[in-house]
Order: structure tokens, then C-alpha cells, then sequence
């Protein structure tokens, strides 16, 4: 285990209310990641020989070499959650169809994408893919009475 355990338990403690913050659980993680790749050593943590978290590309393959090995689970048989790119797809649809003619919130892009597709997304997928839109000038953004963006051609 890294030598000063406790004092990194502490001082994330600390940065835990500040990373809790973002919305997305990507840049938690990445966030998080970022930190142990400056506190670590060439980017994993001495214990079992050097074979410890490994962070970056290489983070697919985490299992410590000497940790004991998990008993193999069955391969899924039902489909994983929505990608991010059905969600791109459907608030496509929805930009180059008449949609976005009046001022729409995040929430209603979710509720209408669920209803076309019958698939649950979250708002997440949708805030950058939105948030594109805007800055290329096929949407624009302002904030409404209760402080949301509405996005709207």
C-alpha cells in the first residue's frame, strides 16, 4: 500500500466535497485519477513489487498481481446501459427537427428523447453534446427565470 495511506485518506477526505461537485462521475473519476498519477511514482503506487493502481490508458487492467484471483462471473446477456452516442443521435434528430423552434431545457430534451427511443438517459449525456451545439451556433443558449439553460434555435 502506498506508504502515506492515512495522509492521502485525509487530504482526499478533504478534496471530496470539492470533487462531489461535478455533475459527471467521468470527471470525478478522472479528477481522481489525475491526483494519484501527481502523488505517485512513474504513475502506480509501489505495493507488490510496483504492481499496484495503475492509472491512464492501462487502467482497463487494475488487478494487482498478487491480489487473489475473483471467481469468474457469467458474460453479460442483457445489453449495457445507453452509450452516450445514442444519446448524440437522438438530440440530433431533435436539433435538425423543429424542436429546439421554442426555448427547451435540459429535462425536456431527456423526456423527449426517453419517449421517441424508450430509452432512459441522463441529463449528463445530453449537457455537452447541447453544449457543442451552442458554441458551433446551430443552437443558442440563455439562462431562463430559474437559472437553467434553455437552448433554442
Amino acid at each position: 500500500m502506498h506508504r502515506n495511506f492515512h495522509e492521502l485518506k485525509r487530504q482526499l477526505a478533504e478534496l471530496s466535497e470539492t470533487i462531489n461537485k461535478f455533475e459527471s462521475e467521468a470527471v470525478q473519476l478522472r479528477i481522481v485519477e489525475l491526483l494519484f498519477d501527481q502523488m505517485s511514482e512513474g504513475g502506480r503506487f509501489s505495493e507488490a513489487g510496483g504492481q499496484g493502481y495503475v492509472t491512464g490508458p492501462a487502467r482497463a487492467s487494475r488487478r494487482v498481481a498478487a491480489a487473489p484471483a475473483e471467481p469468474q462471473r457469467a458474460p453479460r446477456t442483457h445489453s449495457a446501459a445507453p452509450s452516450a452516442s445514442g444519446a448524440v443521435a437522438a438530440l440530433s434528430k431533435l436539433v435538425h427537427g423543429n424542436f429546439f423552434n421554442q426555448k427547451r431545457t435540459i429535462g425536456d430534451v431527456v423526456k423527449k428523447c426517453e419517449e421517441e427511443t424508450g430509452v432512459r438517459y441522463k441529463s449528463n449525456a445530453f449537457s455537452g453534446p447541447l453544449s457543442r451545439y451552442a458554441s458551433k451556433g446551430d443552437l443558442k443558449r440563455e439562462k431562463n427565470e430559474e437559472g437553467k439553460y434553455v437552448y433554442f434555435k
